[in-house]
């Protein structure tokens, strides 16, 4: 029976039983049959501002001007749905009466001004720290400035793409100005059934020279108490090693006695201590703390935010772009207009097309590149319509790593390295897109897991530089954790761009470095070595993917079986214990020695149940690193131009200096370590090639420099506009302090 005979049938009993006699017994009035609530709704899409990007230029290339909206999305989550059973204390807030939980969020819409100069692709830019990478990555200009993207960058507003950020992050406050300001959000806090705070030990871990040297540090979360002490573990030290050289959460430290709490009334409290006299080492002796000191800091925390909501958040405001024409209050989608858009395959396409985009691809860089690892992760790439969210994800220097996101007393800010943040959640099994047995911990498991048993995977694009193989890790994405290749997905391809640091340099230009002064937080300087131009050329390779098969460029990753993926002593690295290297715009000879060896961030099996890791040190992870060749460069992956046609080694490591926990990884930085430039200014133990071994003059190093700029392009992995721009513009600089006439 359907619904208009339901509706006759409920008449038919409402006209018999008027006047019932009192011998007769009533018809049973049939049961309307109730239709599934969704999982999330967007109640409403506020739009608080319109107005013309870009001061009302049209970016170069485009076929018209764009419009920037900005506003703030009020959603609803129902609990007890299957498809957010997983966020963690959903069920611990408040509800409205119809079951649901309300959270807001900001929005900011970058689209084509008209449906008829735009195509039927969004591209949602996961926001890092409510920043918005894809500014400067992949458009250009920023939209609320006066300047449109000119004629010599590739930007993706060339292509009528539609960009969209949203927030996500708990902790970045909403601004309800997403277009001038960060991209934040409004999330319940969790409460205990009676309306009491919940209460939990959290973790929080400081390193002095990430903020400016101060003694002092905010809280995620507020103190249960300010006045009770009695369960803050509070401890410095130099390191994560032990006496055996190996990482451990048990290394040597000292406690901090000297510490106050200092609150602003609103929750927000900062912790100001005095350092102590000394902080042990593994070895037994002591040093006093430095920038580079390991402050650890454990208490009782309360009213913790519903972070998870961030999964279920973009899933919803996505699917919602993509496939509604108005919000549960009945306004308008702002892009159900595309529906009259060019589609994106640009012929055969249907004459009345059922959702406003036909793709929708996804980018996060760093951040939000876990971020989005995460999402597919957890499940939350299937939409309320069973679809995907997603057709294509690019997660961008994210490693192997996923977030502290979904989790009580979350911080999703937080990444393990090998010196900071090392022992934080979100750097546990699986790492890889694949289900495979994890011969570590014996699980099986995988990213696509969810996807795959909901038919709900996109295609898969990861881009990840040197730095995310010794910080993040990056081997176990394409080894199974034993030291064995591990194949990769149909729908996957894997690439590392070689000798970057994390989120790769500025680019070679004059060649010139100038290794960092006493006091300098890293003790190279850094490797400018670019990665952002193969993440613009491989976007629209990942579109021809989703919307015409195209096969993408090939994966470029080291192996085992190739040679080219190795353990982190036995890369093949030249030694660098003795160097002369030309130093500033002179090139003056600058004698330099590294004798530390760089270490990758270790991965031990660790449970994170609780606010101190529980640490099972037998049982790691075999990670690996890229090989390199005699001059000290990768020889695997993309090899960009300044790494094809090298003025110096490339590294994705750096080290810390004196005064900053000497010897230790130096965050995320990555180093250069220049050539000599002639032998007779080459130190005897520099066996790498010197600058005027390499090239003959600055015409053949140019010469070189763009014929392996026009192979990228060739291949897939740079595009044209790029090549000439940034590449063989930037040869044209080169010193001629390093590289003289001809």
């Amino acid at each position: 029976m359907n619904l208009k005979h339901l509706g006759v049938a409920a008449a038919l009993y409402a006209a018999c039983n008027a006047n019932p006699s009192p011998q007769s017994t009533p018809i049973p009035m049939p049961q309307l049959p109730q239709a599934p609530r969704a999982a999330g709704v967007v109640d409403r899409l506020e739009v608080l501002s319109t107005a013309d990007a870009f001061g009302g230029a049209t970016p170069a290339g485009a076929a018209g001007p764009y419009t920037i909206i900005s506003g703030v999305v009020h959603g609803r989550l129902l609990p007890s749905h299957a498809d957010n059973a997983g966020i963690v204390d959903l069920v611990n807030v408040p509800k409205d009466a119809d079951g649901y939980v309300d959270y807001t969020t900001d929005v900011v819409i970058l689209r084509p001004k008209t449906a008829g100069t735009a195509r039927r692709v969004l591209f949602y830019d996961a926001v890092n720290r409510g920043s918005k990478p894809a500014i400067n990555a992949f458009i250009g200009a920023d939209p609320v400035g006066t300047a449109a993207p000119d004629a010599r960058f590739p930007s993706l507003l060339r292509a009528g793409y539609t960009i969209v950020w949203s927030g996500w992050q708990g902790s970045v406050e909403q601004s309800s100005n997403g277009a001038m300001r960060t991209v934040g959000t409004t999330f319940p806090v969790a409460t205990n059934g009676d309306g009491t705070p919940i209460t939990g030990l959290s973790r929080e871990e400081y390193v002095p020279d990430s903020n400016g040297g101060l003694s002092a540090f905010h809280l995620g979360y507020e103190p249960a108490s300010l006045a009770d002490r009695s369960e803050v573990v509070f401890t410095a030290r130099q390191s994560w090693k032990g006496a055996d050289g190996k990482l451990t959460y048990a290394a040597p430290s000292v406690p901090v006695t000297n510490w106050s709490y200092d609150s602003n009334g609103h929750g927000n409290v900062v912790v100001r201590f005095t350092p102590p006299a000394s902080v042990p080492l593994a070895d037994g002796t002591s040093v006093a703390p430095d920038g580079g000191t390991i402050y650890s800091f454990v208490y009782r925390a309360k009213n913790p935010v519903v972070a998870g909501i961030g999964f279920a958040a973009v899933r919803d405001l996505v699917s919602f772009l993509k496939n509604d024409s108005a919000d549960a209050q009945g306004q308008s989608n702002p892009l159900a207009d595309m529906k009259a858009a060019a589609c994106a395959a640009g012929t055969g396409c249907a004459a009345a097309p059922s959702t406003n985009f036909d793709v929708v691809i996804g980018a996060g860089v760093s951040q939000s590149g876990r971020f989005l690892r995460d999402f597919l992760y957890q499940g939350f790439n299937k939409d309320g319509h069973g679809a995907k969210v997603f057709d294509g994800l690019m997660p961008i220097i994210a490693g192997a790593r996923r977030t502290w996101t979904n989790a009580r007393f979350a911080q999703s800010g937080r990444f393990s390295r090998e010196h900071e943040d090392h022992w934080m959640p979100g750097d546990q099994f699986p790492f890889a897109y694949g289900v495979a047995t994890d011969p570590v911990s014996g699980a099986t498991d995988g990213l696509m897991k969810r996807c795959l048993e909901s038919a709900t995977c996109p295609n898969i694009m990861q881009i990840d530089g040197s730095f995310e193989w010794w910080g993040g890790r990056a081997s176990l994405v394409v080894t199974d954790g034993a030291g064995h290749d591990a194949a990769l997905p149909d729908n996957v391809r894997y690439y590392l761009v070689s000798g970057t640091q994390h989120g790769g340099g500025y680019g070679v230009t004059t060649g010139v470095l100038t290794q960092p002064a006493v006091g300098a937080g890293c003790q190279l300087a850094g490797s400018p070595v670019s990665e952002t131009p193969v993440e613009r050329a491989l976007i629209p390779a990942l579109e021809a993917w989703i919307v015409k098969g195209t096969p993408p460029p090939p994966s470029q990753y080291p192996t085992v079986t190739s040679g080219t993926l190795v353990a982190s002593s036995k890369t093949g690295m030249p030694d660098l214990s003795a160097l002369s290297v030309p130093n500033g715009a002179a090139a003056t000879p600058l004698a330099l020695s590294v004798t530390e060896r760089p270490r990758v961030n270790p991965l031990a099996l660790t449970d994170y149940a609780g606010a101190v890791p529980q640490v099972d040190v037998a049982r790691r992870y075999k990670i690996r690193v890229p090989k390199v060749d005699a001059n000290g460069n990768e020889i695997a992956g993309i090899r960009m131009p300044e790494l094809a046609v090298p003025l110096a080694t490339y590294t994705g490591w750096n080290l810390r200096a004196q005064g900053h926990a000497k010897g230790e990884s130096c965050s995320t930085a990555g180093a250069a370590i220049p050539f000599a430039v002639s032998p007779a200014t080459r130190s005897p133990k520099d066996t790498r090639a010197t600058l005027a071994q390499l090239y003959h003059g600055r015409a053949d190093y140019q010469a070189r420099f763009g014929a392996a700029a026009d192979a990228l392009v060739a291949r897939g992995y740079l595009t044209a506009l790029d090549a000439s721009d940034l590449y063989k513009k930037g040869a044209a600089a080169i010193s001629p302090a390093l590289i003289p006439a001809p």
